[in-house]
């Protein structure tokens, strides 16, 4: 039985807003609920929304200004000028709010499930109640195409995960180097090859990424040609 709260990040933020909502419904049922309860719960569900999505919208960005500045310092003679990057406007979090989310809402669900008037359906409610382990998680699915200027796309779908770790061999290379850790699809790679003006053969491969760190095998080798 897998743990309800063994999900990527990303989709902790459904999970709380559904807990937030569904501990008001049953605060007239559950005396292990309190009024107390169901105003943290609202807290906690808008904090880790906050969380998760500001620290993505950082990688984002991070992402944007690490393709611009490898244009600006190895791009090949006259590629244009990239588009200047743009910051996301990160929001706050953490302002008076608790700390350890995860933890206390975890042993509110066994005060709850303690509780005289729970059943199985509040639980499922809740979302309190494990769900069967998955059969197994495939790694991601890639596609590439060369563009020009010896940079190559590198398209993925995210299918409910963080991120994807990206690693790559060039030419001869016989070791798998990191890349990226990317958050949005498509992944530009922008590197200058090996031996100047000439077509070179990348290689790449992906593992899913969550909670900052691989949860999946690698992907089979999708193999590009970068060209001018």
């Amino acid at each position: 039985m897998a743990d309800y709260l063994n999900i990527p990040e990303a989709e902790l933020i459904a999970w709380f807003q559904n807990w937030a909502a569904k501990l008001a419904v049953h605060l007239p049922t559950i005396t292990a609920i309190t009024a107390a309860d169901v105003t943290q719960g609202a807290l906690d569900s808008t904090e880790v929304e906050s969380a998760v999505t500001t620290v993505l919208a950082i990688r984002s960005d991070k992402q944007e200004y690490t393709q611009t500045k490898n244009l600006m310092l190895h791009a090949v003679l006259g590629t244009a000028l990239p588009v200047a990057p743009t910051c996301t406007a990160w929001p706050a979090f953490g302002l008076g709010a608790e700390a350890a989310i995860i933890a206390r809402t975890r042993g509110l669900a066994g005060r709850i499930k303690a509780d005289a008037a729970y059943t199985e359906a509040i639980g499922q409610d809740l979302g309190i109640v494990g769900t069967e382990d998955p059969a197994g998680v495939l790694p991601p699915t890639m596609t590439g195409e060369s563009l020009t200027g010896y940079q190559v796309q590198i398209n993925w779908v995210k299918a409910g995960h963080d991120a994807v770790q990206i690693q790559s061999q060039r030419a001869t290379e016989n070791v798998w180097v990191d890349l990226a850790i990317d958050t949005v699809s498509p992944y530009i790679d922008t590197r200058a090859p090996l031996v100047p003006n000439t077509p070179e053969e990348r290689r790449y491969r992906a593992a899913y990424v969550d909670n900052d760190e691989i949860t999946t095998g690698w992907s089979d080798t999708l193999v590009v040609t970068a060209q001018s």
